[in-house]
């Protein structure tokens, strides 16, 4: 109970800090399904120099293909670097952790029977983007930009690649 309670805590902290609001359009491929979905997610990020945050991340995506279908929701932390050190322009950001996850897509179990396909597991993956500098006025805003590649290593291994399109309200600056 403590361990969630922490969780949460350091979750609440991260999202106060500052949260950003995005929707990302994704393919998927794993060994028998093939799909396009749309996700959507909550980063929040910490800096930890002038041009580097810590990251966290909850997201949930939907895959429908020929009656089929597949929901994730992924639970990752990262790291995000930019390049120019500025702490705006381009970036990477490697991050891992665990997808949460279920499918209706039957698959024999070897005895005669049939189960849902296990779409859980460990996931590591990278987002390369650009994010803007902060806008001035009353309601300061930062957009962002990126392309993500994400593998979750479940029993069928799920392959995603995304293109993300995120607002971030800024809750606070660094000085």
């Amino acid at each position: 109970m403590k361990i969630k309670l922490s969780f949460l805590f350091v979750a609440g902290l991260l999202f106060i800090l500052k949260a950003n609001a995005q929707l990302e359009a994704i393919h998927l491929s794993t060994k028998n399904f093939k799909a396009w979905g749309f996700g959507a997610f909550f980063n929040g990020s910490v800096p930890v120099s002038d041009a580097d945050y810590v990251t966290a991340e909850l997201g949930l995506s939907v895959f429908s293909s020929n009656q089929n279908n597949i929901g994730l929701a992924p639970l990752v932390a990262g790291y995000r670097y930019t390049f120019n050190r500025t702490g705006v322009g381009l970036y990477a950001e490697p991050n891992v952790g665990y997808s949460f996850g279920g499918s209706d897509i039957q698959v024999n179990t070897g005895d005669g029977n049939y189960a849902d396909q296990k779409v859980a597991g460990a996931a590591a993956g990278i987002t390369v983007g650009y994010l803007f500098p902060i806008s001035e006025g009353a309601l300061p805003i930062q957009f962002n930009l990126g392309v993500r590649y994400e593998h979750i290593f479940a029993p069928v291994g799920i392959h995603m690649v995304s293109l993300r399109i995120a607002h971030a309200f800024c809750f606070g600056r660094r000085d």
